[in-house]
């Protein structure tokens, strides 16, 4: 195993360097109740000695290869994501199987893409998905269930792994794992940007590992949280209250200071070009939000506006909200329209798709943008002064 794996990170022969964190963290189990080899989602490779010292380096350097990369990738979180079961595991496993093939720079008895698929590069997800609606009499490319790749692929506890704490072999911890996935990201990047191109599953990867997307609705929420809290930091006084420094004064009357209740208005772009779907989805994500906060329903205003306001209305309900327009955009005569309101907003929501003008000047309130768009679509600009929101959602 030690050979193996020093063929494998060597630029002389395996050339992967960028696997050497990944495959020098992995622990090895011997075991004869494993026909070859196989891993757990502790990163323990379960090997069968008899078969190991029998077998050419450079072939068992291509199997720790394979096993490591259903590791990095985690399959075996990503099975639990599919709804993959026992029924399905065999085709989970050719799925992923399909894509390992494509980031190995060499053979190592894998099926590949082209043989199943005339499209390669798609992701594990894809290939199960097609292969799962294949007859289930039909077993694809012949399938042999004795090569196994173990619970590191597909999740499902095999009988012959390892207690998750077992004191003589523990194996990785899930941060540590993610901590090592990290790692082979950016060297995995580097080695690509030096050598040329990777599939595009791996690409996706790497842009996973290292540039993760937050939820565009854990976005938006912070988002109008800031601003809602930017308006409830503003205080006044009031004598329907005594303040609490009366007692220090005597006769004369004292006001308290209150807090008011932000009066918040959303701008919604309704020209023809607005996905209806999605917009209702974010202005729900807006609702939900301020309700959180404690922001009475009398408090928000909302404007239908295209390349003008078409109508300016409180809402109790986002089944209330009618949606006029449905010609040009012009998002600054919302937000004007949208200060001029009484009372005055201390929060404007503007939800478009971004191709319209902005007004030139900052608004003197905080004003939040949801740009809404689809996934691989290059969204417009926004202005500086304003929070932007990209909502985006997973294709």
């Amino acid at each position: 195993m030690a050979a193996a794996k020093l063929w494998l990170v060597s630029q002389s022969a395996g050339d992967l360097p960028y696997l050497s964190t990944a495959v020098y963290a992995l622990v090895t189990v011997p075991t004869e109740r494993v026909a070859r080899m196989s891993a757990d989602v502790y990163w323990r490779l379960y090997v069968n000695p008899l078969w190991a010292v029998a077998t050419d380096v450079q072939v068992l350097a291509g199997e720790v290869a394979h096993q490591v990369w259903h590791l990095l990738a985690d399959h075996a979180g990503r099975a639990l994501d599919c709804g993959v079961d026992a029924a399905g595991r065999d085709r989970w496993k050719l799925a992923t199987d399909l894509t390992v093939s494509e980031v190995l720079p060499f053979d190592v008895g894998l099926p590949q893409p082209r043989q199943v698929y005339q499209d390669p590069n798609r992701s594990a997800e894809e290939y199960f998905r097609l292969l799962r609606a294949l007859p289930v009499t039909k077993s694809p490319l012949g399938l042999d269930p004795d090569q196994t790749c173990g619970s590191g692929c597909d999740g499902m506890a095999r009988d012959y792994d390892l207690p998750p704490a077992d004191e003589q072999m523990p194996g990785l911890s899930t941060q540590g794992a993610e901590g090592i996935r990290k790692m082979v990201a950016i060297e995995f990047r580097e080695h690509c940007r030096e050598y040329g191109n990777v599939a595009g599953e791996w690409g996706r990867w790497v842009r996973h590992i290292l540039d993760p997307v937050v939820p565009w609705q854990q976005v938006l929420h912070a988002a109008v949280r800031r601003g809602v809290g930017w308006g409830q930091g503003q205080v006044d006084y009031t004598y329907s209250k005594i303040s609490r420094r009366q007692h220090a004064v005597g006769k004369a009357i004292v006001p308290a200071l209150r807090r008011p209740v932000p009066a918040v208005a959303v701008v919604i772009d309704t020209s023809g070009s607005i996905d209806d779907g999605l917009l209702a989805q974010a202005l729900g994500e807006v609702k939900a939000v301020l309700a959180s906060l404690a922001v009475p329903d009398s408090s928000v205003t909302v404007l239908a506006v295209d390349a003008a306001v078409h109508a300016v209305q409180p809402v109790r309900d986002v089944r209330e909200v009618r949606l006029a327009g449905g010609g040009g955009t012009d998002m600054g005569a919302g937000i004007t329209g949208a200060l001029a309101c009484r009372p005055a907003p201390q929060t404007v929501i503007v939800l478009t798709d971004g191709f319209t003008p902005w007004p030139s000047v900052p608004a003197p309130v905080p004003v939040i943008v949801g740009v809404l768009g689809r996934q691989r679509d290059l969204l417009p600009v926004t202005p500086a002064w304003v929070q932007r929101v990209e909502v985006v959602p997973d294709a």
